[in-house]
């Protein structure tokens, strides 16, 4: 695994609290302690908003004075509310600010309507603030990296592409942006207090806020070659980007360490990191069934009925199965091990991490007394301190289960957050999770796909057309994603009653978790068909003629969720190790129908989940929805009621959309590192040849989010931005047919977002030649690696 970094970052304290020299914080505009320059900045009718102190502090984010220094998660002001379920709090389970989120700067008065693009500089530092030489690594370009708008008060700096992960990051505006009479903006007596050099602060909080503040006014004159100059900058900040796919990546690594003799799923997953004594050493292994003809296993399949469609549904696909005797089915399970709870806590606790945070070990260790006592524990659990100490991650599998103690008997780590330091989860239960495969009943595989289903769907919808793929010659294997169907917890606890159960907007992290859970059911499922078929388990079953797994690699497939959960798994699958046990986790190509990146701002682009979302959203909030939405909408659905409550008022929906906005940031900042969109990079650098398709104006996974009405243009998420950052060849009807390695299929709005898996039209079947055009795209690249993409049928947009 790679070194960890340990930088030292700064507490919310530092600038929210600060309690010395407080005289310096407050005073009139033209204090004689500042610059002329300052004074003069401060004289401007429209100035910064950033608050230091009291009750109306105001600091924006990102920033570096947000961030606790000892364990490297952001630490927001809550207002007392620490529980998970203030999307405040829970964004302080991340380990950095958002990749991709819009960065918004606010001022005490409306702004000009076209901001100038040089009014606003970011740049990528070598390291961060507090390291030894931080540095310009690369500064962003205005048109391709970020573009600018104001709203209202508010500056925003809307983000083009995704930030680099585990990054630095400085930004500064200056005076060249004016307000909405024309007058250059100033900054505020706060900032002034940290920018000014005429008294220097040498000891406490605000000595280290003001170096950093300094040292990244200096940083940005340095990358512009002091085309802004340190006068001009009315606001700068120093930030730190979270960690994309870590606990993907490192559980991953967990698993891969236990095929070396030294280690045992017990020896790993021990301790605090098993905190249930799950009998853990059975991890992957893999149990079948007996195998059946295609028609008999459907008509006894209970789970199609009570999670897919109707019993006519299922006589018609029998119907239709013509050539009895050519797919064999066969029911078994896998254990997969499940780091969620099940219990009452299901829904509000996150994972909880296996190890102690090496944030919180490197801060405490800073203290020689505390140094020698961690170092005596070390011994005593058979870790050698000379090599943790030039590579703790190294240490990991040894480090996992472990507690060190503080010399005053305190424990490290209590809180157990998941964070970069910390990145495997513990394990809470190691469940049989039932799969379902389809083979071709005569002659030998040529390969295998595992396929995940779409959200509130369950396995069983594969019965629609994993006949194609067997035709091909191809095994297809699919488990129900955690809370669906069979997973679910019990009849109500399940995202086949309630979208919530899985979508989980009440406690976010465990909504993070709960995806991330299902990134890694997928890759321990791929990793458990190799170690089977490596110990000859799959000998005497259907998979018996499937071709070594570890140089004929399995197929990936997912369809909505599926793709959404399949982008970030295959990438930390396929990203490697650099040791034998990556050829035991490698997806050899990926095929991503109807999904798309940037998760919380698809989901309130989406004409069906954007409604829904801030239907759910605004009845907790404070623009009276609640209330109306209690007398008016009995009966009708979430979208009339919100377009009634719109009606009644034109500043309802700038309210929704404002309360929405606040939750998004929320929600994108805490799924950020396990997003399609961000995990891409990945897999992209890994050169995984990659399939995508999607269906004009899709109700569910939009096409892109440029005008969306609960929720701001989002130039990252949806469909098309992932497939352009893919760099996908693109088919539509002036492109006709043809064949590639990596096509984007955009189809004609006569097919749904569900056509893909089956006919939805089913009275005048006018989507049947889209579905089988799309099925047929779909198994040509899967089981050769290049599609043959067809537009005889005028399917093509």
């Amino acid at each position: 695994m790679k070194k960890l970094p340990l930088a030292l970052t700064i507490s919310a304290s530092l600038l929210i609290s600060a309690c010395g020299d407080e005289g310096e914080l407050v005073g009139t505009p033209t204090t004689p302690n500042y610059e002329p320059y300052i004074q003069q900045s401060l004289a401007q009718p429209t100035k910064l908003a950033f608050t230091l102190q009291g009750s109306n502090a105001d600091v924006p984010f990102p920033t570096f004075a947000l961030m606790n220094q000892t364990d490297g998660t952001l630490e927001l002001p809550t207002g007392g509310d620490d529980s998970l379920s203030n999307p405040i709090a829970a964004m302080g389970q991340m380990d950095g600010w958002s990749t991709t989120s819009p960065i918004s700067v606010k001022f005490g008065a409306p702004l000009t309507l076209s901001p100038d693009p040089s009014s606003v500089t970011i740049i990528k530092l070598t390291e961060g603030l507090t390291s030894a030489s931080p540095a310009p690594e690369s500064v962003l370009t205005y048109g391709t990296d970020f573009v600018l708008s104001t709203t209202g008060n508010s500056l925003v700096i809307a983000l083009l592409k995704a930030l680099e992960p585990s990054s630095e990051y400085i930004i500064a505006v200056n005076d060249k942006l004016l307000d909405i009479n024309g007058e250059a903006v100033g900054t505020s007596q706060g900032y002034a207090a940290l920018k000014s050099s005429s008294k220097t602060y040498t000891e406490g909080t605000l000595a280290s806020a003001q170096k950093v503040v300094q040292g990244t006014e200096q940083l940005i004159a340095a990358g512009t070659s002091n085309t802004v100059n340190t006068t001009n900058i009315v606001y700068s900040t120093w930030f730190s980007t979270q960690s994309v796919g870590q606990t993907l990546f490192a559980t991953k690594s967990m698993i891969a360490a236990t095929l070396l003799p030294e280690y045992s799923p017990s020896d790993i997953w021990k301790g605090v990191a098993n905190p249930n004594n799950v009998a853990i050493d059975s991890l992957g292994q893999m149990t079948f069934g007996v195998p059946e003809d295609y028609a008999q296993a459907l008509a006894s399949d209970s789970n199609f009925i009570s999670y897919i469609n109707t019993e006519d549904a299922r006589n018609k696909l029998i119907g239709v199965y013509a050539n009895a005797g050519t797919v064999t089915v066969t029911k078994g399970s896998v254990k997969l091990p499940y780091y969620l709870e099940t219990d009452a806590n299901w829904n509000s606790q996150p994972f909880e991490s296996g190890s102690p945070s090496l944030a919180v070990i490197n801060s405490i260790i800073s203290d020689d007394d505390e140094k020698a006592n961690f170092v005596a524990q070390l011994v005593a659990k058979g870790i050698d301190p000379s090599a943790f100490e030039s590579d703790p991650s190294s240490q990991l599998p040894k480090l996992m289960g472990t507690t060190f103690t503080k010399l005053d008997g305190s424990r490290y780590d209590e809180e157990r957050i998941i964070t970069r330091y910390a990145p495997v989860p513990a394990v809470k239960s190691l469940p049989d999770v039932n799969f379902l495969l389809f083979t071709p009943t005569l002659g030998s595989i040529s390969g295998l796909v595992i396929y995940q289903h779409g959200i509130t769907s369950a396995k069983e919808n594969a019965y629609a057309f994993a006949k194609n793929f067997t035709d091909a010659g191809l095994a297809l294997i699919a488990i129900d994603a955690p809370i669906h169907g069979e997973r679910s917890l019990d009849a109500q606890r399940s995202a086949n009653v309630s979208v919530l159960a899985y979508m989980n907007l009440s406690v976010l992290p465990v909504a993070r978790d709960n995806i991330r859970q299902s990134m890694l059911d997928l890759m321990t499922l791929r990793y458990a068909i190799s170690a089977n078929q490596a110990a000859g388990a799959l000998a005497s079953t259907p998979l018996a003629t499937l071709p070594n797994t570890t140089t004929t690699q399995p197929s990936f497939l997912g369809h909505s969720l599926g793709g959404v959960l399949g982008v970030p798994a295959v990438a930390q699958a396929n990203a490697k190790m650099g040791n034998t046990a990556d050829s035991m986790f490698g997806f050899s190509r990926a095929a991503f129908v109807n999904s798309g990146g940037q998760i919380a701002n698809l989901l309130f682009g989406s004409g069906f989940y954007g409604p829904y979302i801030t239907h759910n959203i605004a009845l907790q909030g404070s623009t009276g929805y609640g209330s109306y939405a209690s007398a008016n909408c009995s009966g009708i659905s979430e979208a009339q009621c919100l377009t009634d409550f719109e009606s009644t008022s034109s500043s309802n929906l700038p309210a929704l959309l404002a309360e929405n906005l606040q939750f998004i940031y929320a929600t994108q900042t805490v799924v950020d590192t396990a997003d399609p969109y961000t995990n891409a990079d990945t897999l992209i650098a890994e050169g995984t040849p990659v399939y995508m398709a999607q269906v004009k104006d899709d109700g569910t996974v939009p096409n892109n989010v440029l005008s969306a009405k609960y929720v701001t243009s989002s130039p990252m998420a949806g469909t098309e931005p992932l497939a352009t950052k893919f760099r996908l060849e693109v088919f539509d009807s002036s492109k006709g047919s043809g064949s590639s390695t990596s096509p984007f299929v955009r189809f004609r709005d006569i097919g749904k977002h569900s056509t893909f898996i089956s006919v939805q039209d089913t009275d005048n079947l006018s989507d049947l030649a889209y579905h089988a055009e799309m099925q047929s795209e779909v198994v040509s690249f899967l089981a050769t690696g290049s599609s043959a993409i067809s537009d005889a049928n005028s399917v093509l947009e």
